[in-house]
């Protein structure tokens, strides 16, 4: 085992309740059944996605919108091997760009209430994120005092959106969850929209990533490159197969259920263009997203850079939506082909610290003990939802 890296004691290791709502509702069969498949008996992931389940049984309040009220990214910190006076100047102006992105005042207002803002997601969507940001905090090991192997976190990361591709999977024939996936994927590569949900998520930011490393990033550090850029051309094909869905449905015309296309799209071209920058090669999927806007004359939001405005390929023709039997970009055979690279399987909580037995925490703790206590883990077994740091 490598050697064990020095707590720098900025992460709180404690654990304690979530304030749920009073009288949870019971999870039934059919639940607990696609709960079993894919989770530990006992773990945050588990009961992350139980919740999301529960939270969108009502599917006129889950598809309904909700404000972010905000750009769903931080503005990029200066390069200080710059010329200063000319940094600060751009930091400033970009700044202000992103601040005009959308009023703070509407977060989490009902999108109805501000038909302006742009930065609208699911009801659903937002959920998903909650989950997601919930299974990033109880993987990383800083949050426990532990140590276990240089790339733990950018493997936990890996597993943990692994199971957005399998979501999505699973939601085939229902574009509703699809796109509030689609939503969450776009939000949690972005990471910096926490801040503003903080109270709804309730999890503090410090317990989530580190100062200098961001989730692709984390996981752009793992050594089986291979791997990492099947993984990201899944999620852009995830997406291009989410379009043409909408295409095949009518739903890309004025007055579409689907109010947040332009700002998805925006999110996904900008993931793309930043992991590019990594050596991902991309083929071209931000020229076959702005083709789809162009196609149907969407505005694409978010692209307030240099850096995102022109696209890094040429103009593409995009394939009919209902071909090769309503699956135009290959997305069966894409995830038929991760699955077997990762030996059949993906995703699950094998990395999530709360599925771990006691033994194996202690092994991989700083201090040689269980740093969850047991009354925490009582509270885990009864499918609360366990919150790090303050």
């Amino acid at each position: 085992m490598p050697p064990k890296r020095k707590t720098t004691g900025s992460a709180d290791s404690g654990a304690k309740k979530s304030k749920g709502p009073a009288g949870k509702p019971e999870v039934d069969m059919e639940t607990k059944r696609a709960l079993d498949k894919r989770w530990a008996p006992v773990s945050v992931s588990r009961n992350a996605d139980s919740e999301f389940r529960l939270r969108t049984r009502d599917p006129v309040k889950a598809f309904s919108y909700i404000c972010l009220g905000c750009a769903p990214w931080k503005t990029e910190n200066k390069d200080e091997s710059e010329d200063e006076d000319e940094e600060d100047e751009e930091f400033i102006e970009q700044k202000k760009k992103d601040e005009a992105e959308a009023d703070d005042a509407t977060t989490l207002k009902p999108a109805s209430e501000h038909p302006g803002e742009k930065w609208i997601f699911t009801t659903a969507g937002v959920a998903k994120l909650v989950a997601l940001k919930r299974g990033t905090a109880v993987r990383d090991p800083d949050n426990f005092d532990m140590h276990v192997y240089n790339d733990f976190f950018g493997y936990a990361v890996m597993e943990l959106v692994e199971n957005l591709l399998l979501d999505f999977d699973e939601a085939d024939g229902d574009w509703k969850m699809q796109w509030a996936i689609c939503e969450a994927t776009g939000l949690y590569f972005q990471m910096d929209a926490i801040p503003p949900l903080v109270g709804f998520v309730s999890l503090a930011p410090s317990g989530i990533l580190r100062v200098d490393e961001t989730l692709t990033s984390a996981i752009y550090s793992c050594e089986d490159g291979e791997t990492v850029n099947a993984l990201f051309i899944a999620f852009a094909t995830m997406f291009l197969t989410v379009l043409s869905t909408l295409e095949r449905n009518d739903l890309f015309k004025p007055d579409s259920e689907v109010k947040n296309i332009g700002a998805i799209m925006g999110l996904f071209i900008r993931f793309i263009v930043d992991v590019e920058e990594c050596g991902i090669d991309w083929d071209d999927h931000d020229a076959k997203i702005r083709a789809y806007a162009a196609k149907h004359n969407v505005k694409i939001h978010g692209l307030n850079h240099t850096r995102y405005e022109e696209s890094s390929g040429d103009t593409v023709e995009l394939p009919e939506a209902t071909a090769n039997a309503n699956d135009p970009w290959g997305w069966a055979n894409v995830l038929t082909e991760l699955k077997e690279a990762n030996d059949g399987c993906l995703g699950g909580d094998s990395k999530d610290i709360t599925s771990w037995t006691p033994a194996e925490r202690r092994k991989a703790a700083f201090d040689n003990k269980d740093p969850i206590p047991r009354s925490a883990m009582t509270h885990i077994k009864n499918g609360d939802i366990m919150e790090m740091g303050g």
